[in-house]
């Protein structure tokens, strides 16, 4: 049978089933699978119940498969065809939609699934509208087109209804796609962290080996389930009768494995065939340790899919549950997991272990932990989907070191984070090489800026250690988001005030002004009060009672967004009496959940308490400088303005000729299949196709032309070197602005052609009036995809270095958020008595950008530079795009596992993150 590309889904129910095209070697399944259908579904199918029909449509769709009349996909369980959808041809971009469900498989949610990925693949083919023709009773049918999310046209024909719907991905049918695959994660994950029993296999005596540990950590933690130690060379275990074998044990939801790398496949093997669950692999030896490693974990993974098994690992810590009714703690590590309200995800095991004890020194409960390690299976894009549905997470908190497919995390993170905050930390995002460039725009780009994109697109909360991620965590665990960032600061000395202070403004936020009514109470309280503003300086000789009057004072009179709180070791104020203070202070009202404002205590004393203190119904972070509590708050209060603004679609924001688009394209690879620099013809078009005009020129070869050409455009114009290579023409000299007659544009033409330059040409372009330079385009990363790109431009654009990047697709809020976050946009608002630019005109030119990136992956780099902004409208006087040949690889949008690193089928970045 051909080999054809092929992504594992997980079902609601909890089955894994493969999706992949339909090819000829199919036949004879795809036949049984028409034939195998009942009277009513063949009825429904075909209009009619005869067998003729079927097996005829098979041998039809084969052949128009292989000419790219259709598309097609199956779903594949157990080895056999359980379903198809098919989309055959009929002229016009339109094609006939069939479904066929094997009747045993009916209501499983196989149609649906299949929908997606036909309506994906029949999109790639050029196809934009789907046609189905239903009987008016089959209720099944309707329901399934419906859910997609698809705006369905119905004409009713007697028994019939002729359905269509364009294949428009929009954000509407991409939040379907999410929801329902959502509920399938967070089914399969919340079966994984709540296992009513535990196996594990390779429970050793060795104290320090582990399997020996976890055994310990179950009983220690308490869970409620039951423990099978499996070891054939031990009777007994911290109390616990050993087995032999998994076989020898009923079946389990979840095993533990922790024996070495060489064993691990047949210990796979015998859990599939003991009808185990669940699998968490702690054992070494995989992916990490190269060719052979990888081929293990493959091999380990195909036989866990074959079974229906979810795998964290291999090469983890384990995971826990922390909940009361499971109290889980399936992990070799040392310390316990505290309960509390984080979910947390680190990729590393020995991060892992970390982030345990520092968590617990810190007092940040969490109420699941995950070590994903080699991410061969479950991933943090699984741990965003649980979250979600999860009562009792109210924060997620990640170590992430790789990302498999960044733009559904982006999709997941976005959702979740509109409701519950994502803290994350990236390691090794330092190290990525930069991509081979031909202007500005690529090299500017290294995989943090991606990161960093990412993060900024959809809410989450990026650090830069391990400190900071739990210090944010426990702010944002114990405190309600603030309304803003006007931060007050009380403390009973004045020096570290003004360190806090510092630290408050370098991470962007404001110190608060306090009313002179306030001020008065302040007074009225301390006398002594040696501030006239913030920060308030108490004075060493402050008591508990004032210093918890003046905290309530400025936390409750709407001048204050946040409070830091800074106690200098001083005998009036003990750690008792501050904290006493606290507890007295921030309550709103005696029944009060959350405090008036966010706040968080810096406690100087050299070896002090970092866990929160206790006020009333909630707690106060604690930290040990105010630059770390400043790195905490800084974040948070980004984070609340992100989530308090509307939210705006992404799917669909900008129109552009697709079709010339691939056409150009197309022409272009087909002259170079290699890729390489686009003629300036083709870089027009390609650009107009999608509202981005260049300003007009002509490529001339001698003076004389240089002159006709100049009066064609019109002048003002400018001359400069036309070879495509040359990156940036100042560098040798090669532009002449300003040029205002003939005798100019000759003089600056013998000049130009002078100059040595590999292909030798002139380029004539009519010049615009002065305006701000910007610089726009797009470069592609490897791993994250295309990302756009904003900056100060002209030929100062590295030596400023001010930038800002976003990934595809791009909202018009996206585009004005990179803007706004350059140092130079104050140009574009009128700076210093200029006029406001057409700042709305520069974003729609991003958002132009984003959408022909996205439609054409072809495109490895676009530079415009420089863009001119107008008080109405931008002017882009230079353009050059690079293309490259684009691997085939699924929509990272499309629900899916992760895939096997040596996957058949060139399938881009799997579905991890």
């Amino acid at each position: 049978m051909e080999r054809s590309a092929w992504v594992d889904v997980l079902l609601q129910d909890g089955t894994i089933v493969r999706v992949r095209d339909a090819v000829a070697g199919d036949r004879g399944q795809l036949v049984d699978l028409h034939l195998q259908l009942s009277d009513l579904g063949r009825y429904r199918r075909f209009f009619h119940v005869g067998h003729f029909d079927s097996t005829h449509f098979v041998d039809q769709l084969l052949p128009q498969l292989a000419s790219g009349d259709a598309v097609a996909k199956v779903a594949v369980v157990d080895g056999r065809i359980v379903a198809l959808a098919s989309a055959t041809s009929t002229g016009d971009g339109a094609a006939e939609l069939g479904l066929v469900v094997a009747d045993q498989h009916a209501h499983r949610g196989l149609a649906t699934l299949l929908l997606e990925h036909l309506a994906f693949a029949a999109a790639g083919a050029g196809i934009t509208e789907l046609v189905a023709y239903v009987l008016a009773d089959n209720a099944a049918v309707f329901d399934v087109l419906r859910h997609v999310g698809f705006e369905i046209a119905s004409t009713p024909h007697q028994e019939t209804v002729e359905v269509r719907f364009p294949i428009r991905l929009t954000d509407r049918v991409l939040e379907a796609m999410i929801t329902r695959e959502q509920r399938a994660d967070a089914d399969s994950l919340r079966a994984l962290l709540r296992p009513r029993s535990v196996a594990v296999i390779g429970a050793s005596r060795q104290e320090d080996h582990a399997g020996h540990q976890v055994v310990r950590n179950l009983l220690r933690a308490g869970f409620t389930g039951k423990v099978y130690p499996v070891n054939p060379h031990c009777d007994y275990l911290l109390g616990l009768r050993c087995h032999g074998s998994i076989r020898e044990v009923a079946p389990v939801d979840l095993a533990v494995v922790a024996v070495p790398a060489a064993q691990v496949l047949e210990v796979v093997r015998e859990c599939a065939d003991s009808g185990v669950r669940d699998l968490v692999i702690l054992s070494s030896g995989f992916a990490e340790d190269g060719p052979e490693g990888c081929r293990r974990q493959d091999e380990m993974l195909a036989i866990a899919r074959g079974a229906g098994m979810r795998v964290v690992g291999p090469n983890c810590l384990g995971i826990a549950n922390t909940d009361p009714e499971v109290r889980l703690d399936a992990t070799f590590s040392p310390m316990s997991v505290g309960r509390g309200t984080v979910a947390m995800m680190a990729q590393s095991g020995a991060v892992g272990i970390a982030v345990l004890q520092r968590a617990e020194e810190l007092g940040v409960g969490l109420s699941a932990f995950i070590s994903s390690g080699n991410k061969a299976d479950v991933s943090c894009n699984d741990l965003l989907m649980y979250a979600a549905e999860d009562e009792a997470t109210d924060v997620v908190a990640l170590y992430l070191e790789s990302f498999g497919n960044p733009r559904k995390f982006s999709r997941l993170a976005r959702r979740l984070a509109a409701r519950k905050p994502i803290v994350a930390l990236i390691g090794g995002s330092s190290h990525a090489g930069r991509q081979a460039a031909i202007g500005h725009t690529a090299s500017a780009v290294t995989s943090s800026t991606a990161v960093d994109a990412l993060f900024q697109q959809c809410g989450v909360i990026g650090v830069q250690g391990l400190e900071q991620l739990l210090q944010t965590t426990s702010v944002l665990a114990n405190q309600p988001l603030p309304a803003g960032r006007r931060v007050g600061i009380i403390s009973n000395a004045g020096g570290p005030g003004v360190l806090a202070a510092d630290a408050c403004e370098s991470v962007g936020l404001s110190l608060a002004t306090l009313s002179a009514e306030t001020m008065a109470r302040i007074r009225d309280i301390v006398p002594d009060a040696s501030s006239e503003q913030m920060p308030v300086d108490l004075g060493s000789g402050v008591g508990w009672e004032a210093f918890s009057q003046v905290v309530s004072t400025v936390a409750h009179s709407g001048e204050v967004d946040m409070l830091i709180l800074m106690r200098t070791p001083l005998p009036a104020l003990s750690y008792a009496a501050f904290a006493r203070a606290l507890r007295t202070s921030l309550r709103a009202a005696p029944d009060a959940e959350t405090p008036p404002v966010t706040t968080v205590a810096v406690m100087l004393d050299t070896h002090g308490p970092t866990r929160p203190i206790r006020a009333g119904h909630h707690h106060v972070p604690v930290f040990a400088f105010p630059e770390d509590a400043a790195r905490a708050l800084g974040p948070i209060a980004t984070y609340a303005e992100w989530r308090a603004a509307p939210r705006v679609p992404v799917a669909e924001t900008a129109a552009g000729s697709r079709a010339t688009a691939r056409d150009v394209v197309a022409r272009a690879l087909r002259a170079t299949p290699a890729g390489g620099r686009l003629a300036e013809p083709d870089v027009r078009q390609l650009l107009a196709a999608y509202g981005i005009g260049v300003l007009p020129s002509v490529v001339t070869r001698g003076v004389e032309e240089a002159v006709d050409a100049a009066a064609w455009v019109g002048y003002p114009v400018a001359v400069k070197i036309a070879d495509p290579d040359l990156v940036h023409r100042t560098d040798v000299g090669g532009v002449r602005l300003g040029l205002t007659g003939p005798d100019a544009v000759r003089a600056a033409a013998r000049e130009l052609l002078d100059v040595p330059v590999e292909h030798p040409g002139l380029l004539v372009q009519r010049q615009v009036a002065p305006g701000i330079e910007l610089i726009a385009g797009v470069t592609h990363d490897k791993v994250f995809g295309p990302l756009v790109m904003v900056g100060y431009g002209g030929i100062y654009t590295e030596l400023i270095g001010d930038r800002s990047f976003r990934l595809t697709p791009l909202s018009r809020a996206d585009a004005a958020s990179a803007l706004a976050e350059l140092r130079t946009a104050p140009l574009l608002s009128g700076y210093r008595g200029a006029p406001p630019q057409d700042v709305a005109a520069v974003e729609h030119l991003l958002v132009c950008l984003g959408r022909l990136a996205e439609d054409i992956p072809e495109i490895a780099e676009i530079d415009l530079n420089p863009v001119i902004v107008h008080e109405r409208g931008v002017s882009v006087v230079d353009a050059k795009v690079r293309l490259h040949p684009a691997v085939p690889a699924p929509d990272p949008d499309l629900r899916r596992l992760s895939a096997p690193i040596g996957q058949v089928g060139p399938l881009g970045s799997d579905g991890s993150a």
